[in-house]
């Protein structure tokens, strides 16, 4: 169909049918859409860099580091390969989900910028109207997306990054069909565990927790205030105790601590902003379809057993091992670094050097300080020089007074203006 059935910035997709019947969407980019997209990739790296350099307070969150994140997700979008091996995984790991329905992909009808999908039909989530006149069981379509996002999130660290309702379809059957694959999370198995024990966090209103687990992730470049952090995140999240679980947003609860915890210079993976996202989105949707619908709940049992699992004999038997094989390579190379270390102190030319921000800061403010000292006397010096030229006769006057002393005053005065202007920025 030369009508395009959909349209983005990066493609646009059309529906087809192959020589042999099926029905199919075929996904295209745009042209040169690469180029355009390094250079508007290059404009915001440098609003990034200018923010950086003269917003101190946008530098926790590393707008940089943000653009080349952005940056590497989209060089991921415009590479249809990746999207359709996106595909191919999360469809795998979905298998016992025969609920969902993920597209196949027509390998031999792809590149990297086409790809040829089968065609799902049905009622996409939001068109409300539709789903109520085919009678569709709405809890039935919710529970499954909830049950299906846990699974890909916490068990396989690989889920759909960019869930929203014109991606999600429900198909005959009350099935769901999931169609988009171009962004996608990914999350590590330690990822996983801090990640369900925050969602654990807010499920038992633990907050104090909530900011232990905030706070291990790090700061950017000092220690936290975790006092005055954790009684931030107490008093902002305050109104969300005593909800039931229905009626509490965990979405919004997890966005606005990791609000509170980036002003307190703790850096959260961007991995997990998209995780938050879509918690946000899924339980607005989930709601418009099933006023009622409980995410946390339905996800609370599959995280508490991934909490367990963390501490279970399986997994602390192969951490252990992992630490005894750190431990012997350490061991092996350890007398060898030692007798090296050993051999330089004792050479004559041994230095150390300590190196501290507070110690580059004291440096800085003394050379400052020998500055405005030596201006300050010159300012002086020039003054009574002045002061003195008074007395002489020699050379030109201007009215009664001595040119000299003149030139002496004006210099003098301007240092002295001068210091007294940077003393108070």
């Amino acid at each position: 169909d030369p009508v395009p059935l959909a349209a983005a910035s990066i493609g646009q997709v059309h529906t087809a049918r192959l020589k042999s019947g099926e029905k199919v969407v075929i996904k295209i980019q745009r042209p040169e859409i690469a180029k355009i997209i390094k250079q508007d990739v290059a404009l915001l790296t440098f609003i990034a860099g200018l923010l950086e350099k003269y917003v101190p307070e946008t530098r926790v969150i590393s707008p940089i580091v943000f653009v080349n994140e952005f940056f590497r997700t989209l060089s991921f979008e415009v590479d249809y390969m990746i999207e359709a091996n996106n595909m191919r995984r999360i469809s795998e790991n979905l298998s016992t989900f025969s609920e969902v329905v993920i597209p196949s992909v027509y390998k031999e009808l792809s590149t990297a910028k086409i790809l040829t999908l089968e065609r799902l039909e049905g009622i996409r989530v939001n068109d409300l109207a539709a789903i109520e006149a085919a009678g569709i069981d709405r809890k039935l379509v919710v529970a499954t997306g909830a049950r299906a996002f846990f699974k890909t999130v916490f068990i396989d660290g690989l889920f759909h990054g960019d869930l929203h309702g014109g991606n999600l379809f429900i198909l005959p059957g009350n099935r769901l069909g999931i169609i988009d694959f171009g962004i996608v999370g990914r999350l590590s198995e330690r990822s996983r565990g801090q990640l369900a024990a925050m969602v654990m966090a807010v499920l038992t209103e633990d907050f104090e927790n909530l900011c232990y687990i905030y706070a291990e992730l790090g700061a950017s470049d000092r220690a936290v205030d975790y006092e005055a952090f954790e009684r931030e995140v107490r008093n902002t999240l305050a109104p969300y105790l005593g909800l039931e679980l229905g009626e509490l947003n965990a979405g919004k609860v997890l966005i606005e601590a990791t609000r509170i915890a980036t002003k307190y210079n703790i850096r959260v993976p961007g991995d997990w902003m998209i995780v938050f996202k879509a918690i946000l989105t899924i339980e607005g949707m989930g709601r418009s379809l099933d006023p009622r619908f409980d995410m946390l709940g339905m996800g609370k049992e599959l995280i508490g057993d991934l909490v367990k699992n963390q501490y279970s004999v399986e997994r602390l038997t192969r951490d252990l091992t992992w630490v005894a094989k750190d431990t012997a390579s350490l061991l092996r190379v350890l007398p060898r670094q030692l007798r090296s270390a050993l051999k330089r102190w004792a050479s004559n030319d041994f230095a150390l050097e300590i190196r501290s921000p507070e110690l580059e800061e004291m440096r800085k403010q003394v050379d400052l300080n020998g500055r405005r000292m030596s201006l300050s006397l010159l300012s002086v010096g020039l003054l009574v020089a002045g002061t003195m030229a008074l007395q002489t006769d020699v050379g030109h006057k201007i009215g009664d007074y001595p040119m000299i002393s003149l030139i002496f005053y004006a210099v003098g005065s301007f240092f002295l203006v001068r210091l007294l202007f940077r003393s108070f920025q």
